[in-house]
């Protein structure tokens, strides 16, 4: 069994959700226009596949304790093309949408499989570099999937997007089918699928305060993602096509997060990165929030902020997906599977949320509440959080 093959085969699997996610964005009025439906729809094709992702969750983590890593996965991989290849050849709206929940429901294999796989074949020292190998790669899917999506829609039709998505499902399928082997542990009992694995798991208080963290920090991810072009039209008068540039630093900020993480577990306890990087991402929102009232904002104070935030997050998303896998042995994909649950159940809850905190009480209300919620997830993770690999670690 070679690691680093099945790392990277895993990881280029979840590499296809997020990039699932964003590759027609660029297209969504070009979509609208060809089904001729209005934008409530359009968006739905999002929503739809978000949702999707979080409630499959369900059945996937114990499916996957149960019937094994490569059982579950290699099949999703195949639902997946599966579901491209339905919207690709779409004529209607309602066989589109349909289409996508049939790739949401195949991919979510793959995002629950790669991080419950990194935790069966890499010993706890270990993990948090693997784990910091998947979390780049799946964060570089909403990075290169506009890019992609947008060349695709200049130089062919927007549809051809869900053909190379085809492809990839395929692709990730042969490799993973060639390279990756079970790595369900010998001794691990099959799980039955059944809500008491769920209560286990949330019976755990550090795995609930990890969930209690990433709902809040997905939904404020998701915040800054929808609210960020509005917030730069209210502040600063800028072309369309500048806006775009105000998303790198955020991105770049996490990219290079997750590789400073890494290096600072040789120095600080994995317990310690999230409780300082979860306390030092809800002080940013609420330093945000303060300038705002008073005015003070300007580009380049932005622009730190940003990369402030991504850098934080960046920290602290491989550092959970690490303690969550040492936390469980007999269910460690239903685990996985709960986390997925509450940060994509976050993602699809901040635009909604903070759409309804904008239309009652504004722009800056909408980062004062996520600051808020940002800190109190932050102390309930420095009451509860817990290693067990590192209880004969000074803190």
């Amino acid at each position: 069994m070679n690691k680093k093959t099945i790392l990277f085969g895993v990881s280029a699997a979840a590499f296809l959700g997020p990039f699932t996610q964003t590759v027609y964005t660029p297209s969504l009025p070009e979509l609208g226009s060809f089904f001729q439906v209005n934008t409530i729809m359009v968006n739905l094709t999002i929503s739809l596949f978000t949702a999707i992702l979080a409630a499959s969750s369900f059945v996937v983590g114990p499916i996957a304790d149960r019937w094994g890593r490569r059982r579950t996965l290699l099949p999703g991989l195949l639902v997946f093309a599966a579901g491209s290849l339905i919207c690709l050849f779409s004529a209607s709206y309602w066989l589109f949408l349909g289409g996508r929940a049939v790739q949401a429901i195949g991919i979510s294999t793959a995002l629950l499989i790669a991080p419950t796989v990194i935790g069966d074949i890499f010993s706890p020292q270990e993990r948090a570099h693997a784990m910091g190998v998947f979390q780049t790669v799946n964060f570089l899917g909403p990075v290169v999937g506009p890019v992609a999506g947008g060349l695709i829609a200049a130089y062919l039709h927007w549809q051809w997007a869900f053909a190379l998505l085809a492809l990839g499902g395929l692709a990730a399928w042969a490799y993973n089918f060639r390279e990756l082997r079970e790595t369900l542990p010998p001794d691990v009992l099959p799980a039955r699928l059944s809500l008491a694995g769920f209560r286990q798991v949330l019976a755990n208080r550090s795995a609930l305060s990890i969930m209690v963290l990433a709902f809040s920090q997905y939904f404020g991810y998701y915040v800054f993602l929808v609210f960020l072009p509005a917030l730069l039209m209210s502040l600063f008068t800028l072309p369309t096509s500048a806006e775009g540039f105000f998303f790198l630093p955020l991105t770049a900020g996490i990219l290079l997060g997750i590789n400073i993480g890494g290096r600072w577990q040789r120095r600080w306890t994995r317990t310690r990165i999230v409780g300082v990087s979860s306390f030092g991402i809800a002080f940013n929102v609420l330093l945000l929030w303060s300038v705002l009232m008073v005015g003070l904002v300007n580009i380049p104070l932005l622009v730190v902020m940003l990369l402030a935030y991504g850098l934080l997050l960046g920290c602290s998303l491989p550092v959970q997906s690490t303690i969550l896998v040492n936390l469980f042995k007999q269910e460690k994909a239903t685990a996985v599977g709960v986390y997925n649950l509450f940060r994509y159940t976050g993602a699809a809850v901040g635009p909604l949320a903070g759409g309804f905190i904008a239309m009652t009480g504004g722009i800056n209300a909408v980062f004062l509440s996520l600051g808020a919620m940002l800190l109190s997830s932050a102390w309930i993770v420095h009451r509860e959080l817990s290693d067990p690999f590192e209880a004969d670690r000074a803190p």
